[in-house]
Order: C-alpha cells, then sequence, then structure tokens
C-alpha cells in the first residue's frame, strides 16, 4: 500500500511530461497543451520571483534571435507570421519544461538527472503504447482523436497516412520518428549510467525494442535514434568508468534476441507496413548501402540560395523553398548568419548548464547530435529537450548544490528571505 501511494503522485510529472512532448495530442480551446502549459509555468515562475538568472540569458538568446528573423523579414519587406509565432512556441516550451520540472522536484524532493531521464522514456513509450493501441481498436481510437489537435492531423490525412505506416498518437511522419528517436538515445543513456535490479533492466530493454518497432512503423528516422544511442553506449563503455559495462554486455547480447521477438511482433500486427519500414535493412543485405527511396532524393534537395542578398538575409519567409533539407529551409528564411545562430542556440543554452560530469554532458550533446543530423532529413530542433534540462540543474544548483556546499552565501532564495526579513523590521519600527 505504501508503494502504492508512492506511485501515484508520479503521474502528474507524467502526464505534464507526456504532454510536453507531445502538444498536439491535447485540444486546449482550439490550442495546443504547450500554450496552456507555457502560461501556467510562466505564472509559477513569477510566483517563485524569478529563482534563475540563467533563464535571462536564454531568453535574451530567443530574443536576438527574434531579432535576427524580423530584420530578414524587413529587410525582404516582408511580414512573416511564422516569425513570431516561433519564437512564442519557444516561450511557451521554455516556461513550460520549468513547469514539469517543478512537479518532478516537487514528488522526488531531490531527484536525478536519471529521474528526469527515467520520465521522458515512460512518456514517448506510453505515446507508442496508446499508438498500438488506436492501430488496434476503434474505440481507444476514436477517443484519443477526438482529444487531440486536428487542425494539421485531421481524419482525412489520418487515414491517408495510415494506409502506409502507423499514425500517432498527437505526432506523426517525421516528427514522430524524431521523438522515438529522443526515447531510444535516453534509454540507452540510462542502461549504461543507471544500475538496475533484474524486473527494472528487463522493463527498460522491453520498452527500448517497443519504442523501437513502434517508431520504426511510423518514421524511419527512428532509426537515427537508434544509431545515436549506440554511439553514447560504446563512448560511456570505453571511457566512463561510472558506466555499468556488466548491464552493457547483457543488454546487448540480449537485444538479438529481444530485436528478433519485437521482429515477429511487428511483422504480426503490421505486415501490411513491413516492406516500408524495413526498406533501409532490406536495401542493405540486398546491395551493402543504407538507403531508401526517399534518402536517395536528399542530394537533389541540397538548395543553396544564388544571390548574394538571400544567402546573407534570407527571403524574410519560412516556406517549403522545394527541399526538405532543414539547413537549405534555414539559409532561404534567415540567410547564412540566421542559420548559423538557430543551430547554436540549443549549443548555448546547454553551455549554461554544463556539469562536471562529462557522460551527463554528453547525454545534452548526443541531443544536439541528433538535432543537427536530422536536419539533413528534414527541418527541425529539439529545444524543448535541451529546457528540461536546462530547468533541472537550475533547480539543483539554486536549491541542492549551492545550499549544501556553500554555508553562508547568499542565494537568490535566502536573498527574498533577507529583504521579507528587512521589510518586516522596516514596518514594525
Amino acid at each position: 500500500m505504501s508503494k502504492l501511494k508512492q506511485i501515484i503522485p508520479m503521474f502528474l510529472p507524467l502526464i505534464l511530461m507526456f504532454y510536453f512532448i507531445y502538444p498536439q495530442a491535447l485540444d486546449v480551446r482550439g490550442s495546443s497543451f504547450i500554450l496552456l502549459s507555457g502560461v501556467l509555468g510562466l505564472g509559477l515562475y513569477t510566483y517563485h520571483n524569478f529563482p534563475f538568472r540563467e533563464v535571462i540569458y536564454v531568453i535574451a538568446g530567443l530574443l536576438v534571435m527574434l531579432f535576427i528573423f524580423y530584420t530578414s523579414g524587413w529587410l525582404n519587406n516582408m511580414s512573416d507570421p511564422y516569425t513570431f509565432g516561433y519564437i512564442r512556441s519557444q516561450i511557451a516550451w521554455f516556461f513550460s519544461a520549468y513547469l514539469v520540472i517543478f512537479s518532478i522536484y516537487k514528488i522526488h524532493k531531490k531527484p536525478s538527472f536519471n529521474t528526469v531521464l527515467l520520465y521522458i522514456a515512460a512518456a514517448i513509450g506510453l505515446q507508442a503504447l496508446i499508438t498500438f493501441g488506436m492501430n488496434q481498436s476503434d474505440a481507444i481510437h476514436d477517443f484519443f482523436f477526438s482529444i487531440q489537435m486536428q487542425a494539421e492531423y485531421t481524419e482525412d490525412v489520418m487515414e491517408e497516412g495510415g494506409s502506409q505506416r502507423l499514425m500517432g498518437y498527437g505526432i506523426a511522419f517525421f516528427g514522430a520518428g524524431v521523438i522515438s528517436g529522443i526515447g531510444l538515445i535516453v534509454i540507452s543513456y540510462l542502461l549504461m549510467r543507471l544500475k538496475l535490479n533484474s524486473i527494472g533492466f528487463i522493463t527498460l530493454a522491453l520498452l527500448y525494442v517497443f519504442t523501437f518497432y513502434i517508431g520504426l512503423f511510423m518514421a524511419r528516422t527512428t532509426v537515427i535514434g537508434a544509431a545515436v544511442g549506440l554511439a553514447v553506449i560504446g563512448i560511456l563503455y570505453l571511457w566512463d568508468n561510472k558506466s555499468e559495462r556488466k548491464q552493457a554486455k547483457i543488454f546487448l547480447i540480449s537485444s538479438i534476441f529481444m530485436m528478433a521477438g519485437g521482429y515477429i511482433f511487428a511483422m504480426f500486427y503490421f505486415p501490411h507496413f513491413s516492406d516500408w519500414a524495413f526498406e533501409l535493412f532490406t536495401n542493405f543485405i540486398r546491395t551493402g548501402k543504407l538507403e531508401t527511396r526517399s534518402s536517395n532524393g536528399l542530394e537533389e534537395m541540397f538548395l543553396i540560395p544564388k544571390d548574394l542578398d538571400t544567402l546573407i538575409f534570407g527571403s524574410g519567409r519560412m516556406s517549403f523553398f522545394g527541399t526538405d533539407v532543414g539547413y537549405s529551409r534555414m539559409l532561404f528564411w534567415v540567410g547564412v548568419p540566421g542559420t548559423i545562430y538557430f543551430y547554436c542556440f540549443a549549443m548555448f543554452v546547454t553551455r549554461l548548464y554544463l556539469t562536471k560530469d562529462w557522460a551527463v554532458n554528453l547525454m545534452s550533446a548526443a541531443i544536439i547530435v541528433y538535432s543537427l543530423g536530422l536536419n539533413v532529413k528534414g527541418w527541425v530542433d529539439l529545444n524543448l529537450i535541451i529546457y528540461l534540462f536546462f530547468f533541472y540543474f537550475m533547480f539543483y544548483k539554486y536549491y541542492i548544490y549551492i545550499p549544501s556546499r556553500n554555508i553562508g552565501t547568499r542565494t537568490l532564495a535566502s536573498f527574498r528571505n533577507e529583504k521579507k526579513i528587512r521589510s518586516r523590521k522596516s514596518t514594525i519600527s
């Protein structure tokens, strides 16, 4: 019973994490969940008296990005609503991350970095489970489809896409593979850095396999996440003394059998998607080349603006521009300076919370490298994950590390308390 009392409160941060990662999965009066959670997060941050000075740097960084994007539009006499829409979404995601991390600290008191990663992995696994359920049951499909935003994924889009692949709850196509890949990277890290008992190890390993196959049948970009995850395992295995090397060996050996079992599972439930989902592996076996029909056309999509003005300042308009490649679309939108700033922004935020544990820093580096790699295939940023890491370490720094290591050092929290005491004294006198 006591165990149950500990588990039940964890559903709050899990639900918040789920809709933070998949905001379109919940329609809130015609808007995604992230708008509501962003307002709540900002309100909570204000209520807490703006505790972290590093937040000012992140907001300043976003304002610089807005200035660059707006300047590009102004120089081209172009008003693109996407410019303000993107920055607004980033701010909403940023303060939503504060809300999510606050809930985790509220439940766990002194959570580890691994605790945050477990919530991320659990949320992504939950989405895979719901997606599987929607594919198998009309009742489940109708319920979850009714509560998600339908502005982008209408019933017609879902039906057309559903004839070719699994359509995920709250996300589909390229984005679904991107997020599934994050789940695989996170689980790979946890298998190396989290000491597990037998039940925990089996659960995490099965979650990896389930996330991989459901993600693969939603979008094949999931494979990129698996590759980055394996690289993380390899780096930690070779150079990190704190890694659970024995655990890694067991996982790599057992994963052969679990992936085989997962293949049978996938072929049993989704045989009509198999040719598309396994095209990469089929081509590798036949030709020795890792390629698909969609990847073969990428070379032709690497477009660079031909005129100097567009190359430097962009066109001031975010559009398809005849290419899926993220780098090309950014060049046409805001030019070279704006493109460099856009992709370096995540590195700037990461720099604000780097720790002395290089393996923890590797997790952030893996997310950034993964994002940069994905932009060869499509346009994406993974700042939402970086924001989660940022606020986790801000909470840790200001409320755990500084008070415990620097007795007598004035933190922002202690400064506010001193101010209140002085205010009371002046009132009394």
